[in-house]
């Protein structure tokens, strides 16, 4: 049989105008097993008639909120095709709506019979899973009753549940015969099973019509007619030629395929055009067609298209230049209906602005906020939520409902939650019980993840947060893990980093290199000032300054190492002019930094200025600022309780370690004092000066038994550092009583034994007191003479000071072995005013030639010119008497009268005396 014997001994097959177009050029594909057939679109001026698809998320919102009474205002098949949507999203979700809305098609279709309602049922059944409803009903036999009269789109549906049993059971043979049916009578579906049956080798009895010509049938059949549904019909054309499985794969046609759909007004086929061209596969990359689709999905509603438009305008890609108002716009449209990728891109646009600039907050908040009524919100979004509690309400205010959105994130298995709840947790963890069950979670992290903060929080937990702390051992155990893995926090003395510089060792370079990637502020601080000051290769400083930005905190951080740097001498740059960039990255603690260092330069003309700056960070509950205060307003805030009186309310809510320390001896009772404590506990850093802060603060109340255990913390976290034991020592003194006399002594006799200077003067103060019962001369001779040993030369005349004014035996004893002279003569060769004067004096009181008193008076001047006010008036009787210099009265008066104003009142009445005489006696 001819082909045109078969096309017209057949029912006739429906040809529309596109297939006239689209006819030549035909051949059959046996290797690949798909047919090749060059179907075109028509060349026609297209228009925008195709009903626009909505998103899956406004579709959705749109039908939550129908309230069932009567179907919306759209075409029946627009309303037929959002119930479609509908079930296969989610058909279980959506069964009632369905339900509901199908039995209201007859009002407003009449085209919508009886047999349409039944598939429909049927459909919808299926979908939903609800097999056994649809077999016990006999639904497709019902269906199966209008075989013969029914619709192909109905013979192909019923074709496929007899050939797969759905509820009816299997009848393959007639399947077929339904399915060569429906393809005679024109339904593309068939035709394309048809087709695909075939290619496969699957007999197909009844049907001899060439894949080519079937495969024309039937993307003639899905154009049709140009009415409001025709984008979702020829957009299946497109997949086809994209998808190779029917016909020969040919990427081109399928792109000319979508833009005829996209042109039309389909948004859906206008992203795959843009898609396919940001892919590229097989096709040539044009991005003005790129760009110029994308919008058109875009302006569609499409979010996905909405939010990668987006991206191109915040990144100035391809669209000419950046417009953050324009990319905001299509985030903003993204999430306007809930879309997860709408929402995503909204957020973090708006969290990368808000970081930059704080008006962005609220509606950085609104998008997270909107984020979390999704069910398969990330954990981000909930802890992002939680620290805006804290942020907003304060630290104390917000932990409640931080807490709840914590809670939700830990669940979903984000550590980062965790670490959040860890310290709030130990907050309430007063018992060992309660404390191991916080302390479990912290382990697990660490084994799980690997985690190194919280392996690292472990020493701090059994150190100081502990109900029953210091637990020395289980903290000194995860003080070695810790060491071993390299994970230790270290940090080194400016003095050790340029030791390091000059002398590098690999191992302690290779520590400060790990900690610095770690992303720990003050290691790549340091790290970058061993780099900068090793001349290190420009790119390897390139780098780390761009690395450094990635965390918070490090310019603060160099801007407090170079104020350290600048404390020894050896600064390269200003460390304010650091500092002050870190407050203008939005970083507050180094307001106080900078303040510190203005006060220090010039106390009276920057009080002002610092008091401005201080009072901000006051308000918002800062310790350190708060400590400040009767500093730089006495006026206003003669003490501490009155600092206290006016910021209580923010302490209460938002207040840091330190402003919790200074809050909690003002508390009226010992249940808020208590709760002080516990918040203290929970906000510490565990280091040695807060935890000595922290049992400063328990003397004052008079808890004994608080401020022992709050002692033996800090001592545990000494490390054995002699200044830290003095401290130790001097809080026993101030609190301790008799009854910890003995402790004090102890801990001021390690500091002695650890090289502390001061240590020593404790000492004496115990020893070298004849009144006391622990008085001995022998024992007060040795630390004076190790005093004077120990001190740098700078320190060397005020140890001297202090042991001329000691008992006649002690001085005897110490003198007899101390080379007087030559201590001060190094202290005055090392710049020291008082040892100037001291060396000057006795080369004076021994000078037996006129180079000598010569040498002497020199000195006296020396520390005279550097501001020591007893050398003034000594400069001056030298000046006066021609000791050593030629006599001048005029510049004896001038020397005296430095001396007078200095304060010195035996400069005064000289002043007064001479002024009464002619002349100066030589």
């Amino acid at each position: 049989m001819t082909r045109a014997a078969a096309l017209t001994s057949r029912p006739f097959l429906p040809l529309c105008f596109a297939v006239v177009l689209a006819l030549p050029a035909f051949a059959q594909t046996e290797v690949l097993n798909t047919v090749a057939v060059n179907f075109e679109p028509p060349r026609i001026e297209v228009e925008k008639i195709c009903a626009a698809s909505i998103s899956d998320e406004q579709l959705a919102a749109q039908w939550a909120a129908w309230d069932g009474k009567t179907l919306p205002e759209a075409a029946a098949d627009l309303i037929q095709r959002d119930l479609r949507r509908l079930m296969d999203s989610d058909a279980i979700r959506w069964f009632d709506t369905i339900e509901k809305a199908q039995a209201m098609l007859p009002s407003v279709d009449p085209q919508f019979s009886a047999d349409k309602a039944l598939l429909a049922r049927v459909e919808l059944l299926i979908a939903a899973g609800r097999l056994k409803e649809l077999t016990n009903q006999r639904l497709v036999d019902q269906l199966m009753a209008n075989e013969n009269g029914g619709s192909p789109r109905l013979q192909n549906i019923l074709a496929d549940y007899l050939m797969n049993g759905t509820g009816i059971p299997v009848n393959k043979e007639k399947g077929l015969q339904l399915l060569v049916a429906a393809g005679y009578g024109g339904n593309a579906d068939a035709l394309l099973k048809i087709v695909a049956l075939q290619e496969k080798g699957t007999p197909v009895p009844g049907w001899d019509v060439p894949s080519d010509i079937a495969v024309t049938m039937a993307f003639g059949a899905l154009v049709g007619k140009m009415d409001p549904m025709i984008c979702d019909r020829v957009a299946r054309i497109a997949r086809e030629y994209m998808n190779g499985t029917i016909v020969t794969r040919d990427v081109g046609l399928a792109e000319k395929w979508f833009r005829f759909a996209a042109d039309m007004g389909d948004g859906v086929s206008a992203w795959k055009v843009a898609e396919m061209h940001m892919r590229s596969e097989d096709l040539v990359k044009s991005n003005d067609t790129l760009i110029t689709y994308m919008t058109k999905a875009a302006d569609a509603g499409l979010p996905y298209a909405q939010v990668a438009l987006g991206r191109l305008y915040e990144q100035g890609a391809l669209v000419g230049k950046k417009d953050i108002d324009r990319a905001r716009a299509l985030y903003e449209q993204a999430a306007k209906f809930g879309d997860r990728a709408g929402l995503l891109r909204n957020a973090l646009f708006l969290q990368a602005e808000a970081k930059v600039d704080g008006a962005y907050q609220p509606a950085y908040r609104a998008a997270l906020e909107e984020f979390a009524k999704r069910p398969d919100a990330p954990a981000w979004i909930f802890i992002a939520l939680g620290d805006f509690e804290i942020a907003d309400k304060g630290r104390w205010d917000g932990e409640s409902a931080a807490v709840t959105y914590y809670e939700k994130a830990e669940a979903m298995g984000e550590p980062s939650a965790t670490k959040r709840l860890t310290p709030i947790r130990f907050r309430y963890a007063t018992t060992p019980k309660q404390f191991y069950q916080v302390i479990d979670e912290v382990i697990a992290t660490v084994h799980t993840g690997g985690e190194i903060d919280p392996m690292n929080g472990l020493k701090d937990a059994f150190s100081c947060r502990a109900p029953q702390a210091p637990q020395r051992t289980e903290a000194e155990y995860w003080e070695g893990i810790s060491t071993a893995t390299g994970t230790k926090t270290v940090e080194f003395t400016p003095t050790e980093l340029l030791a390091m510089i000059a002398n590098p060792n690999p191992q302690d370079i290779a520590r400060l290199q790990s900690q610095a990637l770690y992303g720990r502020p003050t290691a790549i601080a340091q790290y970058m000032e061993v780099l900068a000051r090793g001349n290190a290769a420009p790119e390897e400083l390139a780098f780390w300054e761009s690395y450094a930005k990635r965390f918070d905190g490090v310019t603060a951080a160099r801007g407090r190492l170079e104020h350290k740097f600048a404390e020894i001498g050896q600064n390269l740059t200003d460390p304010t002019t650091t500092l002050r960039a870190a407050i203008a990255e939005g970083d507050t603690s180094a307001q106080i930094d900078l303040v510190e260092i203005l006060l220090k330069q010039d106390p009276q003309k920057n009080a002002a200025a610092a008091l401005a700056a201080i009072e901000p960070m006051a308000e918002m509950g800062n310790g350190a600022a708060l400590r400040m205060l009767p500093q730089l307003d006495p006026k206003r805030f003669p003490d501490l309780k009155a600092v206290y009186a006016k910021y209580a309310d923010v302490i209460e809510s938002r207040g840091d370690f330190d402003a919790v320390v200074l809050a909690l001896p003002f508390q009226p009772d010992q249940g808020r004092r208590d709760d002080y404590l516990r918040r203290a506990t929970t906000a510490t850093d565990c280091s040695f000066d807060e935890i000595k802060t922290l049992a400063d603060a328990m003397g004052q109340v008079g808890d004994q038994a608080a401020f022992t255990k709050w002692v033996d913390v800090a001592e545990f976290l000494s490390e054995n550092d002699s200044w830290r034991l003095v401290q130790l020592g001097d809080l026993l003194r101030h609190y301790g009583g008799e009854s910890m006399a003995n402790a004090q002594l102890a801990y001021y006799e390690r500091g002695y034994e650890g090289g502390n200077t001061t240590a020593i003067h404790r000492l004496l103060d115990i020893y070298g007191n004849a009144s006391t019962p622990q008085f001995n001369a022998a024992r007060t001779a040795d630390l004076y003479v190790a005093l004077v040993e120990r001190s740098q030369p700078k320190d060397i005349p005020r140890a001297l000071a202090r042991l001329a004014v000691a008992s006649q035996p002690v001085q005897d004893s110490a003198y007899a072995r101390l080379d007087v002279p030559k201590l001060y003569r190094t202290a005055a060769e090392a710049g020291n005013p008082a040892g100037m004067r001291e060396y000057g004096k006795l080369l004076q009181s021994t000078a037996q030639s006129t180079a000598e008193l010569e040498t002497s008076t020199l000195w006296i001047s020396k520390a005279a010119d550097a501001g020591d006010v007893p050398a003034m008036l000594a400069y001056a009787d030298a000046l006066a008497f021609g000791l050593g210099v030629p006599a001048s009265r005029d510049q004896a008066m001038v020397w005296l009268q430095k001396a007078s104003d200095a304060g010195n009142t035996d400069a005064s009445a000289k002043v007064r005396s001479l002024m009464l005489q002619p002349a100066v006696s030589q």
